[in-house]
């Protein structure tokens, strides 16, 4: 779920230093959407689940009925900073197609989309300490609703899609459980996306995800993706409602694949602040006959290490300080080694003198 265990309250704590990283596991399972922020800089994650999905569809008054199994992955880096994140996500699937006139027509196992991608955080509103500082004196006004709370974090990301030839995509026996209508696409193209987050009462995290998706295509998609998390009394259970939208351009008639309405909810579970147990239920409100169930976890590797925030007034104070203390070093050493010409220069006249007074001497 999407930032679990009171995430505003952990931002609040930690974020003044930390900006992404929180100290318990932020996944971006059961949901279909992605958090604004990254898992935190050397932290490796990984997503994965298991889908049981049914769909019914009729052509030519024969109702095919189709059942698959899907097994998809998202795998997650922090880079560089807490602002940037590179993962890795794709789907396996097997299906099984019956005809109620043909009886059992075929299975196949098959590979869906593959992605790979980078996704930034472009505006943070917790950085600024006058909008998100908590109030000692009061606890409703920190419990409370603010306009504040309506400024989202906002991220971008880019993904390159891969689609292996024996994909869903172009599976004859995918396009015949959806009526037939298939169409011709590069196994390779682009995606790119923007997401905003906001969160409100210590408990509620909302997600507005908007992507336009198989760029370089000539079917392009444009997808949304609403996700609302909620986070209960007992900190380890949280909740999320979630409902999303494809459009294919140009839409394809009746083609329910890309402009289907899918709602979906469910919950998950916090064992420890590393891993999480989730489960969902997904419904195409085009189609009754047309449902998913997953069931799934997410765990991590953590290896992020505090950083001293950055004072930059100082740093330069410090850089002026070395600066000048360079230049006082540099003159002395010359004065120095001035000094020291002269003491030399010195000697040689004392040595001069002092031989020509021996050689009076010696007269």
């Amino acid at each position: 779920m999407k930032n679990i265990i009171s995430l505003f309250l952990i931002i609040v704590s930690f974020s003044q230093l930390n900006s992404q990283y929180t100290e318990t596991i932020n996944s971006n399972r059961p949901g279909s959407s992605q958090g604004a922020f990254s898992v935190g800089k050397n932290v490796l994650q990984f997503e994965i689940g298991i889908g049981i999905g049914i769909k019914k569809s009729e052509q030519n008054l024969n109702y095919y009925n189709k059942s698959n199994n899907e097994l998809n992955y998202n795998i997650r880096y922090g880079l560089i900073s807490n602002k940037l994140e590179f993962f890795i996500n794709g789907l396996y699937i097997e299906n099984k197609i019956h005809s109620d006139l043909n009886g059992y027509l075929k299975k196949e196992s098959i590979f869906g989309n593959q992605k790979i991608g980078l996704k930034y955080l472009i505006f943070d509103p917790f950085k600024n300490k006058k909008w998100h500082s908590v109030n000692l004196l009061s606890w409703k006004k920190n419990r409370s609703l603010r306009l504040v709370d309506l400024i989202p974090a906002i991220s971008g990301y880019a993904a390159i899609n891969y689609i292996p030839n024996s994909s869903t995509n172009n599976s004859p026996i995918y396009w015949l459980i959806n009526n037939f209508y298939s169409y011709n696409q590069n196994s390779i193209n682009s995606k790119i996306g923007i997401i905003t987050q906001n969160h409100f009462l210590g408990k509620w995290v909302l997600v507005n995800q908007f992507s336009y998706d198989k760029i370089g295509d000539s079917n392009k998609v444009f997808n949304h993706i609403i996700t609302l998390t909620h986070n209960f009394i007992n900190p380890r259970w949280s909740s999320f409602v979630e409902y999303e939208i494809n459009k294919l351009t140009p839409s394809l008639i009746k083609n329910h694949i890309y402009t289907h309405n899918y709602f979906k909810f469910g919950g998950a579970y916090l064992l420890n602040k590393d891993f999480q147990f989730d489960s969902g239920l997904g419904i195409n409100l085009n189609s009754i006959n047309n449902f998913n169930i997953s069931f799934g976890f997410s765990t991590r590797l953590d290896w992020y290490k505090d950083e001293v925030p950055v004072n930059k007034k100082e740093l330069k104070a410090n850089k002026k300080r070395r600066k000048k203390n360079k230049k006082s070093i540099k003159k002395d050493y010359n004065l120095t080694k001035k000094q020291d010409k002269i003491n030399k220069k010195f000697d040689k006249k004392e040595k001069r003198l002092i031989k020509k007074n021996n050689r009076k001497n010696k007269k």
